[in-house]
């Protein structure tokens, strides 16, 4: 009956001593740097992640004021409100398994990141206007956007799509930028290259695919164009017609430094 009453005092207190463990024994500084490398893929690209008011919950929760994420220094979104849970299995043994739900602007956002450097991060409906990214591109937009996020060592891809599009204004001489209205497309990250695979984009005046990449805060892309000429009106075809390559085809660079 001792021996009873022993085994079942020592399995009640397991829960105890992990607990303990995760309070004490696991520096906050220590956690906070592994979710930031899972992202960061230890410094070895452009891709940085910060993460603001971090601390810890009870059953192996957390949460934090902001997760910052930046391209070429300079910030990309910012996930507020962060909120998440570790595999306790994993942690013990060294490792990270972060489960993470917060928001962009009004956008939810829900992934897992898992400490070295992988990870998925999904969101759903987010303001654009709430991406700094875009602006600092040379994009004024407005839209909410869906996106899936994967990342892989130190390359992260970057699916999208917006099916609301209200672009403002552009760093284009496109006079009719602002009829494009849905876009979808996939971007990679990797080390220090961020490179569009594919960009499209659909209008009232026709359809446009954005190619090439950006390289330390350097533009080199190009806008392929292919516009329904029978609603442009004489200023807009006169304006694209020195990038003509062939009928109803038009090549524009956009080239140029991101601002900071």
């Amino acid at each position: 009956m001792k021996k009873v009453r022993y085994l079942i005092l020592v399995i009640a207190a397991i829960p105890v001593f992990i607990i303990l463990v995760w309070f004490f024994a696991v520096p906050d500084t220590l956690i906070k740097e592994r979710i930031e490398e899972s992202i960061s893929g230890r410094g070895q690209g452009n891709i940085s992640a910060n993460v603001t008011g971090f601390r810890k919950g009870i059953f192996f929760s957390a949460g934090a004021d902001a997760l910052e994420i930046s391209l070429d220094g300079m910030p990309a979104l910012t996930i507020t409100e962060l909120e998440g849970s570790f595999n306790p299995r994993q942690l013990l043994s060294g490792g990270l398994v972060f489960s993470i739900k917060g928001r962009i602007g009004t956008g939810a956002v829900t992934g897992t990141l898992q400490y070295p450097s992988d990870g998925e991060i999904k969101i759903e409906a987010a303001e654009l206007s709430s991406i700094p990214y875009l602006s600092r591109a040379g994009i004024d937009s407005g839209g909410y956007v869906s996106s899936v996020i994967t990342i892989k060592d130190n390359s992260a891809r970057i699916e999208f799509r917006v099916p609301d599009l209200a672009v403002r204004g552009a760093d284009s001489v496109v006079p009719f930028i602002e009829t494009f209205h849905k876009t979808q497309g996939v971007i990679s990250v990797t080390g220090n290259d961020v490179m569009v695979e594919s960009l499209s984009l659909e209008g009232e005046k026709g359809f446009a695919r954005l190619k090439g990449g950006i390289k330390n805060g350097t533009k080199d892309l190009s806008l392929e164009l292919m516009p329904d000429m029978k609603k442009l009106n004489s200023l807009e075809s006169m304006l694209i017609g020195k990038y003509q390559v062939s009928p109803g085809y038009y090549v524009i660079p956009v080239k140029g430094t991101l601002t900071r």
